[in-house]
Order: C-alpha cells, then sequence, then structure tokens
C-alpha cells in the first residue's frame, strides 16, 4: 500500500549537469522508498518517452508525470491525459513563428509516438531537441502529423523566455505558457501543470497533499510545489521557486536530490 510520494522534477533538480543520474544509487534509493510505502514519481516537462528511456531499468517502479502534468503513466497504464487540438496546435506553430521572440524555426511538437521539428531549424535547436526528445522527425511543416500532440516547446532567447511567456498567454487561448529553461517556453492545454498530475496520482492511492514531497527549480515547477506539503528548492532553483519552498537544499549537478532523500527521508 503507498502511502507516501516523491516527486522531482528532472532538468535542473534531480538530473545532474550532464541530464543524467547514479543509477546504482538511485536503485539503492527505490528498494528503501519501497521498504516504506514509498513511491517516486518523475515529474518533468519532457515527454514521455524520453522519461522512459530515461528510466528503462526502473519503469515499473516509479511514476512517469510527464509533459508538465498532461500525461501520467505507472506500470505500463495511463492514468490521465490531456492532448491538445491539432487545429490548436497549428494556430500556435503560425504565431509563435511570425513573432519576434522565436529564435528561428524553433518549434518542437512533443506527442505519443515522437517529436517533430522543422526541417530549417538551426543545427543548435536540431541537437538539442535529439538531446531531451525522443524519436525526433524533422519535417518541412507540420500538416501531416498524424500523432497525439500533448505539448509544443519553443526556444526563445534567453533575455526574452519570461517576456516571450507572457506574450504567448496573451496571444493565444486555451493554453498556457510556463517557462521550462532558460531559454525554452512550454505549451500546454490550460488549466495542466505537474500539479495536475500528482492530484491524479493522489487519487489513485487516496494520498493527500501533506503526503507528499516534491522538488523543483523553474517555474513550471510552480504550481506542483504550492500543491505538496513539503516543498523543496534546489539552490539554483528561480527566485520564485525558493520564495514558495520549505527547504532549499544543494546544487542540482550535485546530486542534491538523491542527497536529500538519503538523508532525510529514508
Amino acid at each position: 500500500m503507498i502511502k507516501k510520494l516523491v516527486a522531482t522534477d528532472m532538468d535542473g533538480t534531480f538530473l545532474d549537469d550532464k541530464g543524467d543520474y547514479d543509477k546504482v544509487r538511485f536503485a539503492r534509493l527505490l528498494d528503501r522508498l519501497a521498504e516504506q510505502d514509498t513511491l517516486f514519481a518523475a515529474a518533468s516537462g519532457r515527454q514521455l518517452l524520453a522519461l522512459e528511456a530515461m528510466f528503462a531499468d526502473f519503469s515499473d517502479r516509479i511514476v512517469f508525470v510527464a509533459e508538465n502534468g498532461g500525461i501520467v503513466k505507472y506500470q505500463g497504464k495511463v492514468l490521465f491525459e490531456e492532448q491538445m487540438p491539432f487545429d490548436k496546435v497549428l494556430e500556435i506553430v503560425d504565431v509563435v513563428r511570425n513573432s519576434d521572440y522565436i529564435k528561428g524555426d524553433a518549434v518542437l511538437l512533443s506527442g505519443a509516438q515522437g517529436s517533430y521539428i522543422f526541417e530549417t531549424a538551426s543545427d543548435y535547436y536540431k541537437k538539442k531537441a535529439n538531446f531531451y526528445y525522443e524519436n525526433v522527425q524533422e519535417l518541412p511543416d507540420f500538416s501531416g502529423v498524424t500523432d497525439d500532440i500533448l505539448k509544443l516547446t519553443v526556444n526563445f532567447s534567453a533575455e526574452k523566455v519570461l517576456e516571450g511567456e507572457a506574450w504567448v498567454n496573451a496571444q493565444v487561448a486555451g493554453v498556457r505558457a510556463v517557462t521550462t529553461g532558460f531559454e525554452s517556453i512550454d505549451i500546454i492545454p490550460e488549466g495542466i501543470s505537474k500539479a495536475t498530475g500528482l492530484r491524479h496520482i493522489a487519487e489513485k492511492f487516496t494520498l493527500t497533499p501533506s503526503d507528499i514531497t516534491a522538488f523543483g527549480d523553474n517555474l513550471n515547477d510552480l504550481e506542483m510545489l504550492d500543491y505538496a506539503g513539503h516543498a523543496i528548492a534546489t539552490a539554483n532553483a528561480r527566485d520564485e521557486i525558493k520564495a514558495i519552498s520549505d527547504d532549499i537544499i544543494g546544487h542540482h549537478k550535485d546530486a542534491a536530490v538523491l542527497s536529500y532523500l538519503e538523508t532525510h527521508l529514508i
């Protein structure tokens, strides 16, 4: 019987500066969490395929909250999913490509079967897309995509990413843009956040927010940390995240989340 939940963001929080983690150490952590009837959730803006690849050795032992809460999966079963209507997807693509914020054709569609970028995107963006996403397909346009799309992600300049987030939210109805990195924003269905994913997990296992500990660093973690009974920010977190957190731990590059869990919760 699951009695508690630990949920953590990935990039900038759980993963190190190379986007990796110590698998031997993590396996030992999962064993100890299981002894205490505590479930581990990987809560990320990354696509589900990418998270499942990252935790391939542990996929039956953790719960995935992918696409900033747009899909939740546990032991092979989808607990929740919110797709984006494809006409809305194409509308958003047109809006952002014609803005003054975007850097080239730095737009990506994240779907159930793969991810999709423009052939005209820069080599830098293509490399970044292939680092964070699985099954990246380069296309002349998105009109022929038949996949279920859960999220769009767009690269703006680091200097204008917060301004660009606000601009998208003002321009497009029915969705919300949220900053996920120092150059990136995710565009997801209105009302969806990582907290949405945690609520579905809590419902399945009859948990309350006081049973949940959450870790984060960026603005797409805000709702999750606000929902959880115990909110923890990494040292590298944005000031807005630190302001709502109960504790501030070490830097993500030093595996601060693993260290905290080993010391305090297990």
